[in-house]
């Protein structure tokens, strides 16, 4: 998800489908902002992602709201979360609310350990990913309640195309989608509708055509922009809640990829000239 794929290090071979870490972050700021707090605890694993993430939730929040402290930033390596040490750094810190970037096994542990000191309890917590289920489903009913997050609600979203492809989906798989089901279709469909509209497989006829190419997919229509070649498919942001026994999402909404996204003009002071 890092920025550089469509930024620094953009050129003109490389698309990107899926909501940058930059985007992810935009999306959450509106939430973020309105919880009014101000001394933050930021936790995020030590390699580009992580590190983009904080970066740009730093950077955001600053601009929108000056007197924001960010009292402590934990970085453990990715995939070796010490998840004691990391909670009782943001308990000393003392925070008003917590942004987190971690995932995967390592999201898991930091989720039961700060259960049991209670670390989030009256706290905001703004979580990257964490409403994806590759990430819900293994907490099952310990999924963090209230937790405001980036994810796919696949089993409460209603429209047309994404209950269309939800069904088509469970016929052929028995299975129900994850967002990495979303990912994959619509990077297929992505390179079909590519190849139709240049009409070969030619190199610079497939980035011609990819330039403002539009595409349907289960979470409606998107295009690829011309100026960074990064797709405008969204996300949703919502809160964690848990219906069932599993995690889910509530009080969540769709965001366009293309609101959160700085226009041509800013994108040219990101992305080298000559791409």
């Amino acid at each position: 998800l890092t920025d550089k794929i469509t930024w620094q290090n953009g050129n003109r071979y490389t698309f990107r489908l899926r909501a940058s870490t930059y985007m992810q972050v935009a999306m959450l700021l509106p939430d973020a902002l309105a919880a009014k707090k101000k001394r933050w605890a930021l936790i995020y694993p030590n390699f580009e992602y992580g590190q983009s993430a904080a970066a740009n939730f730093k950077a955001l929040m600053k601009a929108k709201q000056p007197d924001i402290e960010f009292v402590t930033e934990q970085a453990p390596p990715l995939g070796k979360v010490e998840a004691g040490a990391v909670l009782q750094a943001v308990d000393d810190a003392k925070p008003d609310a917590i942004f987190n970037v971690l995932f995967g096994p390592d999201l898991a542990k930091l989720v039961r350990e700060g259960t049991t000191r209670g670390t989030f309890k009256n706290r905001t917590v703004v979580s990257l990913l964490s409403g994806e289920p590759e990430y819900l489903d293994p907490l099952k009913d310990e999924a963090p309640v209230g937790w405001i997050v980036t994810g796919y609600p696949w089993s409460e979203i209603t429209t047309p195309e994404h209950k269309a492809f939800a069904a088509a989906y469970q016929k052929r798989w028995n299975d129900y989608p994850r967002l990495g089901s979303i990912v994959g279709y619509a990077t297929i469909y992505s390179l079909a509708e590519g190849i139709k509209k240049a009409g070969s497989t030619d190199t610079d006829k497939l980035i011609a055509a990819f330039k403002g190419l539009k595409v349907d997919s289960p979470f409606g229509p998107f295009e690829y922009r011309s100026s960074d070649h990064q797709a405008t498919m969204g996300a949703y942001v919502g809160k964690i809640a848990i219906k069932d026994g599993v995690g889910t999402m509530s009080d969540f909404k769709y965001v366009d990829g293309k609101d959160v996204l700085p226009g041509p003009d800013e994108v040219k002071k990101l992305r080298p000239a000559a791409q």
